[in-house]
């Protein structure tokens, strides 16, 4: 049986939420840090080309068709390979994925830094890295799991969150300072951070399970496992929401008469609840049951998606924004471990895989469908982002599985970094 968690309250960062930081050395011994601290490094040059690309764009006198096809490029590109890639990596294993993968991104990242070439060629380069992107997700979301122990897989997710939204808050401002200096600085930026990134994963162990012979193999009908089918349903309300937020948020603050500095401000807030209580929520994930933990989660985020229309007030608009960021802490977590304890362990690539599917299927149903509905009338794109929120929440209620481990008894985890598609592209 599974020892208890007996640690500190301090030590878990309960107490101090930025002392999972001060224990990263600690933790140096545990093979997921390295994961944790590579994938860190690699999120905050990924993040920096968020401010940038529309700008880049335009610089080689590309207008808003063509801004469009260079965002929705590589998002398309990572959604197609998500589950061949899964597939490689129980194949080929995660070490190989990991790290050619990321080779790829940060060669293609420096051929973009250099900014060489017509529009279209580097449109191609940005696609290929959109892809090399999604082939890296599932690998890296299979390590993790197998990195991990049933009862403890909520909590290493959340791990993995507050890495990514650390490098959220760091990216982007480092993104637009390289920017004044040139504009595609940033790709340059991303493409060294992606492969310093690598040099913490080269000390990762290979995880990947021995496969069963061509005799005793059977094919992953992952359809017809709930455990993999509902949770990747609630990845896409998620991923369809938040990259309806990318379009939208924007607009939707300077109609209120709010400024960049503000748009920014707002994004900054939403991250920082999830950075200090990821931990903690993928924790609790672990310890309550998730089949009502995660349908109130998506809950709270729809009523939050689904009010926005109806205020003006910025401050009130801030408190909703951190009221949905507490939720928003439980629900990835929680789905990606639900797919994590139901793939067999072979399989467990390519169940990460079909979840990253949905997931940023979702985000470019989102921000192509959903998004492009805020000229048509401002609160149709909220309210039919709380809608799907809502159905997801009924599907995981009534579908979620039961946990396979006791809710109450959770295996300890060697203290790692204080901490999602999924990763950006």
């Amino acid at each position: 049986m599974a020892k208890p968690d007996d640690s500190s309250p301090a030590e878990n960062g309960a107490v101090f939420p930025f002392g999972s930081l001060a224990r990263v050395v600690r933790g140096r011994h545990d093979p997921a840090f390295w994961l944790l601290l590579g994938q860190l490094i690699m999120f905050t040059g990924i993040a920096a080309l968020f401010p940038v690309a529309p700008l880049y764009v335009a610089a080689h006198g590309g207008g808003s068709s063509a801004i469009a096809l260079f965002i929705a490029g590589p998002l398309l590109a990572n959604t197609l390979v998500q589950v061949p890639a899964g597939r490689l990596a129980d194949r080929l294993g995660r070490r190989p994925m990991l790290i050619g993968t990321r080779v790829v991104y940060g060669v293609v990242s420096l051929a973009l830094f250099a900014d060489a070439g017509p529009l279209w060629l580097l449109a191609l380069l940005r696609t290929l890295q959109g892809a090399s992107s999604g082939a890296y997700v599932p690998a890296m979301l299979a390590a993790l799991t197998d990195l991990s122990e049933p009862g403890s897989r909520g909590r290493r997710f959340g791990q993995l969150q507050a890495c990514e939204m650390a490098g959220l808050l760091l990216g982007p401002a480092l993104g637009g300072a390289v920017a004044l200096w040139r504009v595609s600085g940033a790709f340059g930026v991303s493409g060294i951070a992606v492969l310093l990134g690598i040099l913490p994963m080269l000390r990762l162990p290979e995880t990947r399970a021995a496969r069963p012979s061509r005799h005793d193999a059977v094919r992953l009908r992952w359809w017809r496992i709930r455990g993999i089918i509902v949770p990747a349903l609630g990845l896409l309300a998620i991923g369809t929401v938040f990259s309806m937020y990318d379009v939208v948020w924007p607009q939707y603050l300077t109609a209120r008469g709010n400024s960049a500095f503000v748009i920014g401000l707002s994004i900054s807030l939403f991250a920082v609840p999830i950075l200090l209580l990821a931990g903690q929520g993928g924790r609790l994930s672990d310890r309550l049951d998730r089949r009502r933990l995660v349908p109130a989660a998506m809950l709270v985020t729809a009523a939050c998606a689904a009010s926005y229309p109806l205020l003006r007030s910025l401050a009130v608009i801030l408190i909703i924004g951190t009221v949905e960021a507490l939720a928003f802490v439980f629900l990835e977590p929680s789905l990606l471990a639900v797919i994590g304890d139901s793939a067999p362990e072979h399989e467990r690539g390519q169940a990460m895989g079909v979840g990253g599917f949905f997931q940023f299927g979702g985000s470019a149903l989102g921000a192509a469908v959903l998004g492009s509905l805020y000229g048509v009338r401002e609160g149709i794109p909220f309210w039919g982002g709380a809608a799907m929120l809502v159905l997801a929440a009924l599907v995981c209620a009534t579908s979620l599985p039961r946990p396979r481990h006791p809710a109450a008894v959770v295996a300890a985890l060697p203290p790692v970094l204080p901490m999602r598609e999924g990763e950006a592209v």
